[in-house]
């Protein structure tokens, strides 16, 4: 077995120089946490980036590097960190309160402003997190329609419960239930013929889909697509069920389902949602979520949906999510950042050629997408062999981050969301990292046109 060659020696000894406490910090945290970290996309070898403090666009780690952070709260932080009307509201709100384990003004008018923003919605129910929504989303389906089976599509992310990873292409299957799969059906994401051969030769409760497409946006779907899966669903009476935790309110502020025009039976919604804070929600017609009541009728049969949840609605939570709502409900912060997007990407791939560098980048909204092997693949945007391209080249995609990192760049291995912190100057200094961190790339063979 070969060890790593000299340039990537060379970078594995600068990003271990450079983040020589953060080291430290991992060594201790491997004694008390479980895998060293609190999510499986933070790991990174050697060892992960420990962060102090966060404003805007920035981040610091704990050695006092500066980095401008394209993880942005996995999606959550639209506004960027630390934006102070947010901070401000849960201020107030932590001096009135934190928790009343009662009902609250702020939880009303947090989903009043749902409805208000997203077409579907016109009853709410809230949830600690995304996959607390996609977990009693499907518990809907089956209670309103009596039927038993959901119906997934490759490549689609709805969190880390076992109906949502079994038979899932990119996870271990360790721990997760025997025959959890055994209700759920896969069907191929870009087949219509096999989503319409699924539903037909079974009573399907529901479909549960990204409408911004697999790997956050990098495989998105257009408005015919959209609207072909919703004549499907209806036509065998199974619904709808768009999860848009990552593009809801970010795309636009009513999420894809405004920009397509198509409208879902359900939709899941979370990260923008809470301002920053830990919140989820399941939003529906009023018929639908009618299930939540007492002694309900549903289409015939009776079933009441148990739910609760010690944080949901938590006023904190309401107060940042009310407060990022009303910023983001005029669609103005939306178009900015999908602008810097747009930026961000020509002059990143501008430098890619000019290295020459195997990879590629696109944008999907304000979400963008770095394909390592993109440029020999003959990838310019969204395409069917990104998602196998992420998959294949993920170590590959580790070290690009180890070199942006070295560079003052933070971001997910493959995908980045910006803010309308990022502003024409942000957006300069990451294209000129990505071009510094291109030239330590540039001797590794697999990185080489």
């Amino acid at each position: 077995m070969t060890g790593p060659s000299v340039s990537e020696q060379n970078l594995l000894n600068a990003y271990q120089t450079k983040f020589a406490r953060s080291a430290e910090l991992y060594d201790r945290a491997l004694k008390v946490i479980a895998g060293g970290v609190t999510h499986d996309s933070r790991a990174i070898h050697p060892f992960p980036v420990a962060i102090h403090r966060a404003a805007g666009p920035l981040k610091w780690d704990v050695s006092g590097n500066q980095l401008i952070d394209y993880w942005m709260g996995h999606g959550a932080l639209l506004l960027g960190h630390c934006f102070e009307p947010v901070v401000e509201a849960v201020r107030r709100q932590l001096e009135l309160g934190s928790h009343f384990g009662a009902s609250h003004e702020l939880e009303t008018r947090w989903a009043e402003l749902i409805c208000e923003l997203i077409p579907s919605a016109e009853r709410v129910r809230f949830t600690s997190s995304g996959t607390e929504a996609v977990i009693l989303a499907l518990r809907i389906a089956r209670a309103w329609t009596g039927r038993h089976i959901v119906l997934r599509l490759n490549g689609h992310f709805h969190g880390w419960h076992d109906e949502a990873m079994s038979h899932f292409v990119a996870a271990e299957d360790g721990g997760l239930s025997p025959g959890s799969e055994e209700y759920v059906g896969l069907a191929d994401p870009l087949s219509i013929e096999a989503i319409a051969g699924f539903l037909s030769k079974y009573e399907v409760a529901g479909l549960i889909l990204e409408p911004g497409g697999a790997g956050s946006g990098a495989l998105p779907y257009d408005p015919e697509f959209l609207a072909r899966l919703r004549d499907i669903t209806r036509q065998h009476r199974a619904l709808l069920i768009f999860d848009e935790v990552i593009s809801g309110f970010r795309y636009s502020p009513g999420g894809v389902q405004a920009l397509s025009g198509i409208m879902p039976d359900l939709t899941l919604l979370s990260k923008i949602l809470g301002g920053g804070l830990p919140g989820g929600a399941v939003a529906g017609p009023a018929e639908i979520m009618s299930v939540f009541g007492e002694g309900v009728s549903t289409g015939g049969r009776h079933a009441k949906v148990q739910h609760s949840g010690t944080f949901n609605a938590n006023p904190l939570s309401a107060a940042a999510g009310i407060c990022m709502l009303q910023h983001v409900s005029d669609g103005a912060v939306q178009t900015f950042a999908k602008s810097a997007a747009e930026k961000l990407v020509k002059l990143v791939n501008e430098f890619a050629e000019a290295r020459g560098v195997d990879i590629s980048c696109f944008n999907n909204s304000s979400t963008f997408h770095v394909v390592v092997g993109g440029r020999k693949a003959g990838v310019e945007g969204p395409s069917k062999p990104v998602i196998s391209l992420f998959r294949e080249k993920k170590e590959l995609h580790n070290r690009l981050r180890l070199a942006l990192l070295i560079e003052g760049v933070d971001m997910h291995s493959a995908h980045g969301w910006i803010s309308a912190a990022h502003d024409d100057e942000v957006i300069v200094r990451t294209a000129e990292a990505f071009n510094r961190a291109f030239q330590r790339l540039v001797d590794i063979p697999e990185f080489a046109m």
